[in-house]
């Protein structure tokens, strides 16, 4: 039987056991990382945590939503089956609210037909093979970024005050156009200090002519290797700052049963950087629906 059960209810234990063992096992179902990102979390649990999923009600004009939080890339069906049968977990999400605005890591025309729709991507490359042959599949507009930074005087370093991220996302145009908010910069800065407590972390910085001119934050889960967030000082001076860092990571996590998750972008320009290390698209969905009554919907308009 799926039971809905809010986050008080929930036993910390058998969920991290379920998330963990689960086909799909990711760091976005956690139950650390979604207390930071979205306290008031619930979920839908099949019997004994046999299968879970994670969900974030907000209630708004009297109506429930499912909405998906900052830095969780998707929900879904966290299992050990590879293809669960997902019509049941339907039918209890669309008793629990009127409006869906959320992202599933289970790709399935089940979801498909019951919600509108749309494919997002991200990136990802397998780890498992020397650092010879993994370079032999980037572009060769990468590989001439990476030679031309190599010869200046460069270094590697790690970035242990995590504080230096969010500074740079305030100054960073790019990372203004996510509209992020001070309270957004905040869960991330709770997660960067909270995930080395329970997880690998790497945190690396490249330093220019002794300057910091970018830095990348990983975090290892099970066989995965997240790119949670990273930065770039721009200029046309350390233009290939961010692919030797990344070159660096590769070389260092490479021969390794690993795969490195890019996070992913559907922007052309980030795909391709992302891309353009060999990495392979995955897909997951983007879910809408609207049950509201016609005047809220108008509302939201």
């Amino acid at each position: 039987m799926i039971r809905f059960l809010s986050r008080r209810d929930i036993e910390n234990d058998k969920w991290n056991e379920c998330i963990k063992s689960s086909h799909s096992s990711q760091i976005f179902g956690c139950s650390f990382y979604l207390d930071i990102c979205c306290p008031d979390w619930s979920a839908l649990v099949l019997n004994d945590y046999e299968a879970v999923f994670p969900i974030i009600i907000k209630n708004k004009y009297l109506i429930n939503h499912i909405t998906q939080p900052y830095f969780v890339r998707h929900f879904g069906v966290y299992t050990t089956n590879a293809s669960p049968d997902l019509k049941p977990w339907i039918q209890q999400l669309t008793k629990l609210a009127s409006y869906f605005n959320f992202n599933v890591f289970n790709s399935s025309d089940d979801f498909s037909n019951e919600f509108e729709s749309k494919e997002k991507i991200y990136q990802s490359l397998n780890l498992d093979y020397s650092y010879e042959t993994i370079k032999k599949k980037y572009s060769e507009s990468h590989l001439r970024k990476i030679k031309k930074i190599t010869p200046l005087e460069t270094a590697i370093i790690e970035i242990s005050d995590y504080t230096i991220y969010i500074k740079e996302f305030r100054n960073t145009v790019s990372e203004k156009k996510l509209n992020y908010k001070e309270s957004h910069l905040n869960i991330l800065l709770q997660l960067m200090n909270e995930l080395p407590k329970h997880c690998k972390v790497i945190s690396k910085g490249l330093l220019l002519n002794g300057e910091l001119v970018a830095g990348a934050y990983f975090v290892q889960y099970n066989n995965r290797l997240l790119y949670l967030k990273g930065f770039r000082r721009f200029s046309t001076d350390n233009d290939g700052g961010m692919f030797l860092l990344f070159d660096s990571i590769v070389k260092e996590n490479c021969d390794q049963s690993l795969i490195l998750d890019f996070g992913g972008s559907n922007n052309l320009n980030v795909r391709q950087f992302f891309k353009g290390f060999g990495a392979e698209d995955s897909v997951y969905l983007h879910l809408k629906k609207n049950e509201m009554p016609k005047i809220i919907r108008w509302l939201k308009k």
